[in-house]
């Protein structure tokens, strides 16, 4: 099942806006929950553990409430302990990186706070590191190096999802996925996918949503 997703079994897509220009970001948001988009994938940066750039509590809140989906905070920094609770307050599902300092804390931290908690593993990050993971966390397989829009997917990838299915409470990918790498995902065994570009730019993105889905 994904993080906040539609149920056991199901497999779906969260949209991330990190390439949308600031003042189109109202606009898209509508446009994609128009679509039957069900989910939101927000990216938060240092400038240090990956590239400047995502999004602040505030604006997830607003844009949340303007369209009523719930979304997943991937916080891409060094240390995510002192930002937790600022997430947490507006976002379901937190996932902080296994390179992160205190990122175990952290874990524990979301999940104390009842928000779903996951971990996100960069490329060349070895698996074994989440062999004791509580068995509620969800796991989020980057496919590019974090914080790095429009890189092409790696073709790793769908190996890795292999060695990791069926063990976490959910799979995720995240980094250059198109409409056809989403669909491999799912046959690797992946419960769900993140899309940037590939869903923003799509022409429809209703009918692009529908195909990711039916994987």
């Amino acid at each position: 099942m994904s993080p906040d997703g539609a149920g056991a079994g199901a497999f779906d897509v969260a949209a991330s806006l990190w390439s949308t220009p600031p003042a189109d970001l109202d606009a898209e948001a509508a446009r994609l929950t128009a679509a039957g988009l069900r989910r939101w994938h927000w990216d938060v940066s240092d400038g240090a553990f990956a590239a400047p750039g995502g999004f602040d509590p505030a604006t997830v809140a607003r844009l949340t409430a303007a369209t009523g989906l719930p979304g997943e905070a991937h916080l891409m920094v060094t240390d995510p302990r002192p930002v937790l609770d600022a997430w947490a307050d507006v976002c379901g599902t937190v996932i902080v990186h296994a390179e992160a300092t205190g990122w175990r804390e952290a874990v524990e931290h979301v999940r104390a706070r009842g928000a779903r908690a996951g971990v996100a593993l960069s490329p060349g990050t070895p698996l074994d590191v989440l062999a004791d993971l509580p068995p509620d966390v969800v796991v989020l397989v980057m496919a590019i190096t974090p914080g790095q829009a429009g890189s092409t997917f790696l073709p790793g990838t769908p190996a890795r999802l292999d060695a990791l299915a069926g063990r976490h409470a959910g799979l995720g990918v995240d980094g250059g996925v198109t409409l056809d790498h989403a669909r491999e995902c799912a046959r690797h065994g992946a419960t769900w996918v993140v899309s940037g570009s590939a869903l923003c730019t799509a022409p429809d993105p209703a009918a692009w949503l529908a195909r990711a889905r039916t994987s």
